[in-house]
């Protein structure tokens, strides 16, 4: 049987565009889980916010958070890069009441990088799956140590997070 130099062509490079995509499939990590059920990978709650880890909601045990003004949920890691990643993913619930705005934070040596991401206003009694790039958060490519929910100028009611990871 033979075979065009058309075909042939065309053969090698649907090859090479396999072995590419495999090549970025192989360098992307796995996802890095910051909470699913429970704190994962050597995350720490560094929280001063009232946070309750591992809260019983049916199937799953997501965070239950409430606070002051400006309080957090906060994560604390050893630094890590966050080179390969491209986003910060998780469900979030905003309890009985919802309404709460939070701003998302990344940390570098124990300091937010400046970013105007902010969930606002979380729907009540309703789980909803969150995203944020990490270009948004103005930590793409870099080294962090952690991450913040952070509530607003106003005390808030209990809201749920659960899920999260880098992605």
């Amino acid at each position: 049987m033979l075979i065009s130099r058309r075909s042939l062509i065309a053969s090698t490079a649907a090859l090479a565009g396999v072995a590419a995509f495999g090549a970025r499939a192989a360098d992307k990590p796995a996802p890095m889980v910051v909470y699913d059920d429970e704190l994962k990978n050597g995350w720490q709650s560094w929280s001063w916010a009232k946070v309750e880890l591992s809260v019983p909601a049916g199937t799953v045990k997501p965070i239950k958070v409430e606070g002051d003004p400006w309080s957090a949920l906060a994560f604390h890691h050893d630094p890590f890069s966050t080179e390969g990643f491209t986003k910060l993913s998780f469900f979030v619930n905003g309890g009985i009441d919802g309404g709460q705005s939070l701003a998302v934070k990344l940390i570098v040596d124990g300091k937010p990088i400046d970013s105007n991401v902010v969930l606002s206003p979380l729907k009540p009694r309703t789980w909803l799956p969150g995203e944020v790039s990490l270009k948004d958060l103005g930590g793409a490519g870099k080294t962090i140590d952690g991450i913040w929910f952070q509530g607003q100028a106003s005390a808030y009611k209990p809201y749920y997070i659960t899920k999260i990871q880098f992605e």
